[in-house]
């Protein structure tokens, strides 16, 4: 999930959603980033060493297990796509059967791929984003020649695929942030976090052992929870953002105990965005200039320790309209694809796959140690 993106807004109901959305967000008390938008021009034309542009469209992109491939869309609600890193070829994985578009695609550990996506779409709609949030749970069998089979599983946003097992972990809810009716459905809607396994049945993929993990109260009444990751290596936490919680708050729920954990503990409106292999980290996408509405993106590294601790990794968002979001860490942990994207351009969307090397980054890059709150050393959530 991004920014609120409002549609078809009725002009009577404008001056409610306005209030009801800084109730919900909270704004922010000035920058904390001073060369935020300082720059013209596009970031394109002056990629730093460390940044390579792989594809000019694109977005959400997933590793393969063994980092020779990375999926991904090309629309919020789209088709899916593989680049191979070998032959820097490209080839639409869903171009052989009729579908209403996929807002997600992860690789599973045995090579199947699990989607997220609506059953069908308004065909007379011209909305990017129509059936985005409408989505179920699919497999697509390796070769990826046949059709997908639906697991009859509602999902909403990301999802998280275990690197050991067939473990998956998803959201359920009803906000459609393409609607004015958001605001009611951010209010009084549901928002919970499932897992379950994948199991393979006379060679038919079905869902088993669902269960619930947390509902948004559980956190904090106005959060609005997402999936991120299964933290390795033992993968016995499932990392998640909580949207309107304080902005934004990376956290995570132990498998087992139930007990929850708050990282990123800032002000400013984070988001988890994909895990290092060694589970020390993760990193996040966050704004220090806005709480309510982020839109100027850019991607950071935050330690799993309890303490806060942040390193930048891109400064996208120092030019002028531009940004950083949907970013994932190689299998060794050496590689981070991202997608770069447009302050003006639908949210989640992306204008290309960016693949940055972090053992060619520049050792003088800002690091910010406490850049959350100083409170709760453990990285226990403050009650709520």
């Amino acid at each position: 999930m991004r920014a609120f993106r409002l549609r078809r807004i009725q002009v009577k109901a404008a001056p409610f959603l306005v209030v009801a959305l800084l109730a919900l967000t909270g704004c922010g008390s000035g920058s904390r980033d001073p060369e935020l938008g300082t720059l013209s021009g596009s970031p394109l034309d002056r990629l730093p060493p460390e940044v390579t542009q792989l594809t000019d469209f694109g977005l959400r992109a997933d590793w393969s297990p063994d980092g020779r491939r990375i999926l991904f869309l090309d629309a919020l609600a789209g088709d899916v796509w593989a680049y191979e890193r070998g032959t820097k070829s490209l080839e639409k994985l869903t171009a052989h059967f009729e579908h209403a578009g996929f807002s997600r695609v992860h690789h599973l550990s045995n090579g199947d791929l699990i989607l997220c996506g609506p059953v069908a779409r308004d065909s007379e709609s011209d909305d990017p984003e129509e059936g985005r949030f409408d989505g179920v749970l699919w497999i697509l069998r390796r070769p990826f020649d046949g059709v997908p089979v639906p697991l009859g599983e509602p999902c909403w946003e990301g999802i998280a695929a275990a690197r050991h097992g067939l473990r998956v972990a998803w959201a359920r809810s009803s906000i459609d942030y393409t609607t004015w009716r958001v605001v009611f459905q951010a209010l009084f809607g549901p928002s919970e976090l499932w897992i379950g396994d994948v199991e393979y049945e006379q060679d038919t993929p079905r869902l088993v052992r669902r269960r619930r993990l947390l509902e948004r109260s559980d956190v904090a009444r106005l959060s609005v929870l997402e999936a991120q990751d299964f933290r390795p290596p033992a993968e016995d936490e499932l990392l998640f953002t909580a949207f309107n919680h304080r902005g934004g708050e990376v956290m995570g729920v132990h498998l087992e105990t139930g007990e929850i954990r708050a990282y990123s503990r800032s002000p400013w409106f984070d988001e988890a965005d994909g895990v290092f292999p060694d589970g020390r980290s993760t990193l996040v996408t966050r704004e220090l200039a806005r709480v309510l509405i982020p839109r100027d993106l850019d991607l950071w590294r935050l330690t799993l320790d309890g303490a806060a601790q942040w390193k930048r990794l891109t400064r996208f968002n120092h030019y002028k309209g531009y940004g950083v979001s949907n970013s994932a860490v190689s299998p060794d942990g050496r590689h981070v694809v991202f997608q770069l994207r447009r302050s003006d351009a639908p949210p989640g969307n992306g204008l290309g796959l960016m693949l940055l090397d972090l053992e060619a980054m520049p050792s003088g890059l800002a690091e910010v140690k406490g850049a959350g709150s100083a409170s709760s050393p453990q990285g226990r959530p403050e009650p709520q």
